[in-house]
């Protein structure tokens, strides 16, 4: 993570609207894109309490690829579930989970670029963001998924590594730990959602290995687990939130990986990956997807984050294969 995705950063923080999402500058949308106004009845963010539709309304464009990394280089090093925010500079910040390092043990770490403009494609490599720490209670080899969400004019990065880790930062650049070990028990890919407007919590949603659970999925799940602060204390309990869409050839747990849920005037929309379910209820799921953004291959881009500002939103995923599948891309999103 858009939110692998948020609540409200600078402007809309959403890997997730008020969960996993995150903002972005929009500016230049229309050169960018060669595109005109969006159709009667599109918009680019739901106004209307009505239930909606997303669509892509443009190409996917490459932001970042294979990072340089000053140390445990690799030639399959790849970034994989992300987050994207605005700091307090103006500066956009992605800060990306890099998988087949040569770092020892789970070989992951998380890497950070930094752009002026969210559309274009010239990101500054900033360097390893952070690496596994065992005073942290990391293992090894093994800090991924991160997800951004702004609160109380602060900054919270959520990461896993043995449980849910939060990271807090005043502005956006320097971030410290908070507390020395995870705040809640769970598996990997957490998106947080902002549902205080309406439950009074904070819901945060995660993928969940769980022995038994579900052998179409080789046993992988969604839990969900609720708090008033982003700091705890989380719910003891977690409320099981299983996949809608059947398993994928070949790689059965994916619909079970990096959950977006977002919520837009009355209803919650659920990305398992580009498959797209509707509900007004947060925790409860059912139904036909509303719509697949990626019909002809579901499996190309992953772990998908909405970032959104000054009336746009973009749908933000990284290209797990295709002809330069080593990359983190972006799309404009318009619902109707």
């Amino acid at each position: 993570m858009i939110n692998r995705h948020t609540s409200f950063a600078t402007t809309l923080l959403l890997r997730k609207l008020g969960s996993g999402f995150v903002l972005v500058a929009c500016i230049g949308l229309a050169e960018a894109y060669s595109q005109e106004a969006p159709p009667s009845g599109g918009s680019t963010i739901a106004s209307q309490n009505a239930a909606m539709v997303p669509r892509l309304a443009g190409p996917w464009k490459k932001l970042v690829g294979r990072p340089p990394l000053e140390k445990w280089a690799s030639d399959k090093a790849e970034p994989v579930d992300f987050t994207l925010f605005q700091a307090d500079n103006g500066r956009w910040q992605l800060i990306s989970c890099i998988r087949h390092t040569t770092h020892p043990g789970g070989t992951r770490l998380l890497y950070r670029w930094s752009n002026e403009d969210l559309l274009s494609n010239d990101w500054k490599p900033e360097g390893i963001f952070l690496s596994s720490d065992p005073k942290l209670g990391h293992a090894e080899g093994t800090v991924q998924a991160p997800f951004h969400v702004r609160d109380s004019e602060q900054h919270f990065l959520f990461y896993n590594s043995r449980g849910g880790h939060l990271m807090r930062s005043p502005h956006g650049i320097n971030f410290e730990p908070v507390g020395s070990k995870a705040i809640f028990p769970m598996g990997r890919d957490v998106c947080i959602l902002d549902d205080r407007e309406h439950s009074g919590k904070w819901i945060a949603y995660y993928t969940s290995p769980e022995k038994g659970i579900n052998a179409a999925t080789r046993d992988h799940t969604i839990r969900a687990r609720t708090a008033k602060n982003l700091v705890g204390p989380w719910s003891q309990s977690a409320t099981e939130i299983p996949p809608i869409t059947p398993p994928a050839k070949g790689y059965a747990f994916v619909y079970a990986e990096s959950p977006l849920v977002v919520r837009r005037g009355n209803y919650y929309y659920r990305f398992e990956q580009l498959e797209v379910f509707r509900s007004t209820d947060p925790l409860k799921w059912d139904g036909e997807a509303v719509v697949s953004l990626a019909p002809n291959d579901p499996l190309k881009l992953l772990a998908p984050e909405i970032v959104t500002d000054a009336g746009n939103d973009y749908l933000v995923a990284y290209q797990w294969r295709g002809k330069d599948p080593r990359g983190i891309y972006l799309a404009p999103l318009l619902w109707e």
